[in-house]
């Protein structure tokens, strides 16, 4: 094997495993965000419900635009969406 094809391989693999990271760590927030609804969904009638949605769309945005960071910086396309 040629030093140019062990590279070659060797970034496209690297890249794959940061590709499935991001979708994992995309999922696992995702998640988390669902459970955090459901667990606070007891607030929603109280005044501490705006606090707890505030929570939910701040963490969202910045999930995804820490994933959508990290595609960039790797490019990675976004085939989850």
């Amino acid at each position: 094997m040629e030093t140019n094809e062990f590279s070659s391989a060797w970034k496209d693999s690297a890249k794959k495993a940061v590709e499935l990271y991001v979708e994992s760590g995309e999922k696992l927030g995702k998640m988390m965000l669902e459970w955090h609804e459901q667990s606070t969904s007891w607030a929603k009638k109280t005044m501490i419900g705006p606090l707890f949605e505030a929570q939910r769309n701040a963490s969202r945005q910045l999930m995804e635009s820490s994933a959508d960071t990290a595609r960039k910086l790797f490019g990675i396309a976004n085939n989850g969406q």
